[in-house]
This record gives C-alpha cells, sequence and structure tokens, in this order.
C-alpha cells in the first residue's frame, strides 16, 4: 500500500513541477467557467439585444409607431439605414436580419378588419437562431398595437366609418350590403362587451380573433450570387476552419516531440541552418494545411454541390488562412515543453477563440464588450474570408481586409515563435 501511495504523491509531484499542466488542470476550468459566464451574462434577464436594420417601405404614421414600439419594448438593436445598403450588411455578416415594412402597413395596422400588416426578413443563412428571435419580437410588438386598436374606441370607430364609406361607395344596394354594415356597427361595442363580459383579463394579449397580427414573409440573402446553394456552403467553411486549426496543433506537437527527443539539436549538426529548418517546418504545415482544407471544399463542390461565388477568391482565401495558422503552430511549439502542453496550449487557445470569433456560438448572444474583442480572433477572420468567397459574394476588395489580418497575423506569429524557439530540452 505504501508503494501505490508514493508512487501516485510522485504523479501528483510532477503534475506540479509542469507549470503549463498544472495550470490546465486546475486554472483553465475555471477560466472558462468565468469566460461563459460572462459570455451569457443577462440572458436570465431576457433576450440578448440582436443586431437588426430596419427599412421602412412606408412611411407613415402607423409604420413609425410601430418602430417606435419595437425600440422601446427591447430585444433588438435596430439600425435604419437605405435598403441597398441594409442588404448589403447582411450579406457581408455585418448584420443577421434585415427588416422591411412593406408599403401599406401601417394601413393594415390601422384597420386589422381588412388586412393583415405585412414583413419581409432577409436572413443571414447562419444566423437562423437570431432570426427566430426577431420573428418572436415582431410577432410580440403587432400583437400589442392590435391589443391597443382593439382597447380604443375612437380608433375603432374612425375604422369602422373608413369601412363604411368604402363598403357604400364600392357595393351596390343590397341585403348582404346591409347585414356586413350592421356588423360594422356592432365593432366598436367589443371593448365594452368584453368588459361587460369580465374578458377583459382573458384577452389580454390576444389577437382578437382576426388571424395572425403580422405576416413575416421570411428569405435568405439571394440575388444574383449572393446566398449559399445549401445548407453545405455554410458547413464546410466552418469544416475548413477546424481543418486549419487542428493541423496547426499538430504540427506544434510535432516539434514539441522533436524538441523533447533531441531531434531538433541533430538536425542543427547536419548542414543545414536553423533558417533552413524553421522555413521547412512552416512550409509543411503551410503545404498540409492548404491541400487539406482544398480537398475538403473540392469533396464539398463535388459532392455536395457547394458552388463557390469565385474561384480565385477561394484560392486566395485558402492560402491566406494557411499562412495565419502557419504562424499560429509555431507560436504553440513554443508555448508547451512537452507534447502534451502543446496540444493542452493549443486546443485551450483554439476553443476561447474560435467562440470569440462566432465559430461555435452566436455573436449576437456575447455582451458587446466581447463582440468587440472578437475582431482579435485570426477565426473571425477565416470565417469571414471562406464564406466570402464560397456564398456571400465579396469583390476583391472586399476580400482583401480579412487577407490582410490573416496574413498579418501569419507572419507577425511565425517570427515571434521563431525567435524563441528553444531547440534544446528544458
Amino acid at each position: 500500500m505504501n508503494k501505490i501511495v508514493a508512487m501516485a504523491a510522485k504523479d501528483i509531484h510532477i503534475l506540479f513541477r509542469d507549470k503549463l499542466g498544472f495550470f490546465f488542470t486546475i486554472f483553465f476550468p475555471l477560466m472558462m467557467a468565468i469566460f461563459f459566464g460572462a459570455m451569457f451574462a443577462g440572458l436570465s434577464r431576457g433576450p440578448a439585444s440582436i443586431p437588426i436594420v430596419l427599412v421602412d417601405a412606408d412611411r407613415t404614421a402607423g409604420s413609425a409607431r410601430f418602430v417606435e414600439r419595437l425600440e422601446t419594448a427591447g430585444g433588438l438593436a435596430i439600425e435604419r439605414i437605405p435598403g441597398d445598403q441594409a442588404l448589403e450588411q447582411v450579406r457581408r455578416g455585418q448584420t443577421a436580419v434585415l427588416v422591411t415594412l412593406r408599403p401599406g402597413f401601417g394601413a393594415a395596422l390601422d384597420n386589422p378588419f381588412v388586412a393583415t400588416p405585412e414583413v419581409e426578413m432577409s436572413v443571414d443563412p447562419t444566423q437562423f437562431a437570431a432570426a427566430g428571435m426577431v420573428r418572436g419580437v415582431l410577432l410580440e410588438a403587432a400583437g400589442a398595437e392590435l391589443q391597443a386598436f382593439m382597447g380604443d374606441p375612437s380608433r375603432m370607430s374612425a375604422t369602422n366609418e373608413q369601412n363604411r364609406r368604402l363598403i357604400e361607395q364600392v357595393t351596390p344596394p343590397s341585403t348582404a350590403r346591409d347585414d356586413l354594415l350592421t356588423v360594422l356597427d356592432q365593432i366598436p361595442r367589443i371593448p365594452a362587451l368584453i368588459d361587460e363580459a369580465g374578458l377583459g383579463s382573458v384577452t389580454a394579449g390576444a389577437t382578437g380573433g382576426f388571424g395572425p397580427p403580422l405576416e413575416i414573409e421570411q428569405t435568405q440573402v439571394q440575388a444574383q450570387r449572393r446566398g449559399p446553394t445549401n445548407s453545405y456552403a455554410t458547413s464546410f467553411a466552418q469544416a475548413m476552419l477546424w481543418t486549419l486549426i487542428g493541423g496547426s496543433v499538430s504540427f506544434s506537437m510535432s516539434i514539441a516531440i522533436e524538441r523533447s527527443r533531441g531531434t531538433l539539436m541533430r538536425l542543427l549538426v547536419a548542414p543545414i541552418t536553423a533558417r533552413q529548418l524553421l522555413a521547412a517546418k512552416g512550409l509543411a504545415c503551410l503545404g498540409a494545411t492548404l491541400f487539406t482544407s482544398s480537398a475538403l471544399i473540392t469533396l464539398g463542390i463535388t459532392v455536395f454541390d457547394v458552388t463557390p461565388t469565385s474561384y480565385p477568391l477561394l484560392a486566395l482565401a485558402l492560402l491566406c488562412g494557411s499562412i495565419c495558422f502557419c504562424g499560429i503552430m509555431m507560436v504553440l511549439s513554443v508555448i508547451g515543453k512537452t507534447e502534451q502542453a502543446a496540444a493542452g496550449v493549443g486546443w485551450g487557445i483554439a476553443l476561447p477563440f474560435t467562440m470569440l470569433g462566432g465559430g461555435m456560438v452566436p455573436l449576437f448572444l456575447m455582451p458587446e464588450w466581447m463582440q468587440t474583442l472578437g475582431n482579435i480572433s485570426p477565426m473571425k477572420w477565416t470565417l469571414m474570408a471562406y464564406e466570402g468567397a464560397i456564398w456571400r459574394g465579396f469583390t476583391l476588395s472586399e476580400m482583401l481586409l480579412p487577407c490582410a489580418v490573416l496574413v498579418a497575423i501569419g507572419v507577425v506569429a511565425f517570427t515571434l515563435g521563431a525567435r524563441n524557439l528553444r531547440w534544446e530540452t528544458g
């Protein structure tokens, strides 16, 4: 028994001596708890503010009143910009949803007996969760508008008079017309009848039985070359990102293994310089990640009907993504002394940065400061470049920013890693 205890104590002592291993055993889970707690802070108090762009194509008092109700209700961060610019924001992934109030919206809102207000939602195909929340907020606001209408006898009377004049002008005298006018005469009495019957609490929030308070037509961002051809267009972009992450972690582990086994020192004895050795390592990582990501998207194109909007820009995105993660590989190999530490560091860094970049958790669920912090995540820029070439329809000028950021991260990271690389064990 003493031997077993001694062996166990030895393993615990080794754990405490490996500072990086001890960190990922004790402190990393605590950091992840704090990270997720900050990410989902405030969700228990209600829905997060979802960024949307809104276009009021109706421009009436009724539509303005509805927009004001949306702004005061909370749950949506509304930006008012022209229609063409709004669609571009959704296409570029800068906004999850475009809400358009169609012409006639205000008139239908003020006369629910005749028409249903119509709204069009243009949705980023990767943000259907956000679109569902936006739909709920729109229906709630429309229901509140209808409830306010039903509780205002003066508005109901004005609408009733308008409908009477319209019927009398366009409908020839008949028994059916007289019956319809009789029904209209009773409509303004509905709130009083509800109160007399004691049904006020029952009908609160109801739509009055006139059908849905709002008709919503939801479409993906589709116009000429815009919008993914199918769901695989979005899933393959994310799969290619994980290919880069896995490749960079694997190569960082291989360098740690060669260092711990003395292979790197033996290679320096050979007729090869340190720069040549580093260049070879970088070239191997670049070639492997570029080949695997290219093979993956080729499979998507040939088998799963993924149709990139621009093959040259896709090639550019693949190259820049591989350059970025080649540099990240070198930094990871420096941080971890052993292969276990390199693997822990690699995945420990990759997971939070992937979440910050929107690869695992929708950005709109995060606090605003965390969304801003996500700009430092190479995963965010990689996804932007891949999606821009595969289905968002980026132009060359739109592709330059994410590609430039990826190359800059790769070059800086590789340089820092190469300067601090330890060739010997310890």
